[in-house]
C-alpha cells in the first residue's frame, strides 16, 4: 500500500492536471458572453411562449438573469421563480410555482415551458406532473431527475441537459428517466450549465421543437 510520503509524483500531477482542465463557471460565463448564440445569433426565433426559470438550490433568481435576458432577446417571454433563495424542494414550493405556472398558461392561451438549473429541475419535473396541462416541456440542467418519483405524463415533454464533468450532481444521476424522455450531453461545471453556451444552443432548439416531440431519447454527446 502505498503512503503520501511514496505517492508517485507523477499520480500527482495527473490528478492537478484533470482538475485544472475542469470547466469553471466563471470562464463559462466569459465564453459565453463572447459566443454569436448569446446574442441570438443562428437561434431560431421564439413564439412569445412563457417560459418559468427555475434556480437551484441555495441559488436564487439573480445569478439567472443573463439566461431571462437571452430569452427575451430571442422571443420569449421569461418568468422569475421569485426566489431569493431556494430552500429545496417541498410540496409547499411545487404548489406555489405550479400556481404560478397555471396562471402564466391562462393569461398567454398557451402552455408554459419550464428550465431548472439543479434543483430547480427537479421541482420543474413535480410541477409538470401536478399540471401537465398547462406545462408543454421541461428542461433540466444538472438536475438530480434519480430522485424523481412516478412518471411524467406523456403530454409533457422532458429533456435532461447534463455534463460528466459536473462535480455537484453526479453522472449519471441528471439522465432523464422518463419514457421517451431524452438526456443531452455537454461540457462544463454543474453552476456553469446556467451560463454555458453549448446549453444556451441546445435550449434554443428544444424551445423551438414541435410540442411532445422527443429531439433523441439516447443521450448526445459533445467530443
Amino acid at each position: 500500500m502505498r503512503t503520501a510520503a511514496t505517492r508517485s509524483p507523477f499520480s500527482t500531477r495527473a490528478s492537478r492536471d484533470r482538475r485544472s482542465a475542469r470547466p469553471r463557471p466563471g470562464f463559462e460565463f466569459g465564453a459565453l458572453f463572447r459566443d454569436p448564440v448569446f446574442w441570438g445569433v443562428g437561434v431560431p426565433r421564439g413564439d412569445g411562449r412563457s417560459v418559468l426559470v427555475l434556480p437551484g438550490l441555495g441559488g436564487g433568481d439573480a445569478y439567472l438573469q443573463p439566461l431571462r435576458g437571452w430569452l427575451r432577446r430571442v422571443g420569449y417571454s421569461p418568468i422569475r421563480s421569485g426566489l431569493d433563495r431556494n430552500p429545496g424542494w417541498s410540496q409547499e414550493l411545487v404548489d406555489e410555482l405550479g400556481a404560478v405556472v397555471e396562471k402564466a398558461a391562462k393569461e398567454s392561451g398557451k402552455p408554459v415551458s419550464i428550465i431548472g438549473h439543479s434543483m430547480g429541475g427537479l421541482i420543474a419535473r413535480s410541477i409538470g406532473k401536478a399540471r401537465p396541462a398547462s406545462v408543454d416541456r421541461i428542461i433540466t440542467l444538472g438536475s438530480p431527475l434519480a430522485m424523481g418519483t412516478e412518471t411524467l405524463p406523456p403530454t409533457v415533454a422532458l429533456t435532461a441537459i447534463y455534463s460528466r464533468d459536473d462535480r455537484i450532481v453526479r453522472y449519471p444521476s441528471s439522465l432523464a428517466r422518463d419514457p421517451g424522455a431524452a438526456s443531452i450531453e455537454v461540457p462544463g461545471s454543474h453552476i456553469g450549465l446556467a451560463m454555458n453556451a453549448a446549453v444556451y444552443r441546445e435550449l434554443g432548439r428544444l424551445l423551438a421543437a414541435p410540442r411532445v416531440a422527443p429531439v433523441s431519447t439516447a443521450p448526445i454527446e459533445y467530443l
